[in-house]
């Protein structure tokens, strides 16, 4: 009897320990994206746009707290084209946080809104990388905070057994090592050449009768000519210095809205 007592008493705290590990951060995800929709449509009745967000953030509310890593991919250009096309005739507002990812879905939602009809923003909080940067560009007008940053917008070519760089790396080693360079590395030469002239069209298409010639050479030389690390941050005066319509006031609305994403990593404490 004392047995059998003692196996359902470790069977009530293991069941209690799953549904605890699995319940619970499904319910504090439920109760933030609540307070993020409460906060989307507070905007939306303030700016009398639709508010879209793109938001890549490791959060700790997974099975078990594992965080799961995201950026730009097809589901994400499903989803946004979604929401441009709800939009009707009415502005769009994009919050945009994102390290990138693929080409295809971010080049997808820069021509959705580069398309829309009325007026598109986008609002840069803290970062928008690479493809994060491309859906900005595709804006009529891009906001950031003072300290937020945008990033170069060069192709990364490569493959999984010797990893992506940038294409102008590529060309660069090919040059540097002439005949003596491997086929492969040839081959990624070409898919190399190719991928900036489509990055260099595909810019020009977004930048199309927003900007003159002499901002535009700007532009590619700082997001696309190859002399910046892919990483390299571009502050907002450096924005504007490239000619690209930028303001630097962010409204209070969207600082709480990124607010409601729990960080994986919390060492950071201060006095609200």
């Amino acid at each position: 009897m004392d047995n059998m007592n003692t196996l359902d008493l470790l069977t009530f705290f293991f069941i209690a320990f799953v549904l605890y590990a699995v319940l619970l951060p499904q319910f504090q995800l439920w109760n933030l994206r609540r307070s993020r929709i409460g906060l989307i449509k507070e905007m939306e009745r303030a700016w009398g746009s639709k508010v879209l967000t793109m938001v890549h953030k490791k959060e700790a509310i997974s099975l078990l707290g594992l965080p799961i890593y995201q950026f730009i991919d097809v589901e994400d250009a499903e989803e946004l084209l979604r929401g441009i096309r709800s939009a009707g005739s009415r502005p769009i507002d994009v919050i945009v946080h994102s390290p990138g990812g693929q080409l295809l879905p971010s080049i997808q939602i820069a021509r959705a809104l580069r398309n829309h009809p009325e007026k598109t923003r986008a609002i840069i909080p803290h970062y928008a990388m690479s493809g994060g940067t491309i859906v900005a560009l595709a804006c009529d007008e891009i906001v950031m905070d003072p300290d937020a940053v945008i990033g170069p917008i060069d192709p990364q070519v490569g493959d999984f057994i010797r990893g992506s760089y940038p294409a102008h790396s590529w060309i660069y080693a090919t040059e540097m090592k002439g005949k003596n360079a491997d086929d492969t590395s040839f081959v990624m030469r070409h898919i190399s050449e190719k991928a900036l002239r489509m990055m260099n069209g595909h810019l020009r298409e977004l930048m199309e009768d927003r900007v003159d010639e002499e901002s535009f050479e700007k532009i590619e030389k700082m997001l696309l000519g190859g002399e910046n690390v892919h990483s390299l941050p571009i502050s907002s005066s450096e924005a504007m210095g490239m000619g690209l319509s930028v303001t630097t006031e962010v409204p209070p609305q969207v600082h709480r809205y990124m607010s409601t994403f729990r960080a994986v990593k919390s060492s950071i404490e201060y006095l609200k």
